[in-house]
């Protein structure tokens, strides 16, 4: 398998970093904001290959409440015939608006790539800069459904449920129509708890998956994930919960 930035892309962009929500904001109570940090380990042709790290928490937000969502990435594969190496650091705010900030840096062996975007009039606005060379995106608001930081599969209902909405997809930076089925719940052991989850199916043009999700009063807890995109396929696997419930 190559792990190339497309292979990234379809690991990161397939929803691996999008742990984050499917809440309704409410105003904001005097108790402390929850928080929720999850660790993962990402397998590729059945070998460790990195580590993923997230830190969800609910914060002030114009009088109301919203989430912050910070994750690290590492990869570090070592396979006979190629090696690569990939760290990646993506912080993102979600409201009752949407995704309303975002911010990535990778560094990929000696590229570097920084995207910082926000919500502002009607309009996504994404400032990107690879190499040096920077460039602007703007998406208009009415052309998406979601981001790919907000887990809209949760809004199902029940199983055999299907949708399919557009998303703007924050790893590719494009806009992309996803289907959605949750096909069935069943429970996944973490750390010596036992996690009942929706398994929910997803595919769009870059990547098709199948997630292991449940809703909490942070977000959405991403538990494990298989997935497969132009380049190879991987495994995501939770191996620490702390918070939420």
């Amino acid at each position: 398998m190559k792990f190339s930035m497309k292979s990234r892309k379809a690991l990161l962009g397939g929803g691996l970093l999008s742990l984050v929500c499917a809440w309704q904001p409410s105003v904001l109570s005097a108790t402390p904001p929850a928080t929720r940090e999850s660790s993962y380990t990402v397998y590729s042709r059945g070998l460790r290959v990195g580590e993923l790290k997230t830190v969800c928490s609910l914060v002030p937000y114009h009088e109301k409440k919203a989430l912050k969502f910070e994750a690290r990435t590492r990869v570090n594969a070592n396979f006979v015939v190629y090696s690569y190496k990939l760290d990646t650091e993506e912080e993102a705010l979600v409201s009752d608006e949407g995704t309303v900030r975002y911010r990535r840096t990778t560094r990929e062996k000696d590229d570097v790539c920084q995207v910082e975007g926000r919500l502002d009039r009607g309009r996504f606005l994404l400032d990107i800069r690879e190499n040096g060379v920077r460039r602007t995106l703007a998406v208009d608001r009415d052309r998406y459904d979601y981001t790919t930081m907000e887990c809209p599969e949760i809004t199902m209902r029940r199983e055999g449920d299907e949708m399919t909405l557009r998303l703007l997809d924050l790893e590719t930076l494009t806009v992309v129509t996803r289907r959605y089925r949750w096909v069935k719940s069943e429970e996944i052991a973490v750390d010596g708890q036992r996690i009942r989850c929706r398994v929910v199916e997803f595919e769009d043009p870059n990547k098709k998956c199948r997630r292991w999700i449940r809703p909490d009063e942070v977000g959405a807890i991403v538990v494990r994930q298989d997935g497969k995109g132009k380049d190879g396929s991987y495994s995501l696997r939770m191996t620490q919960l702390r918070g939420g419930r």
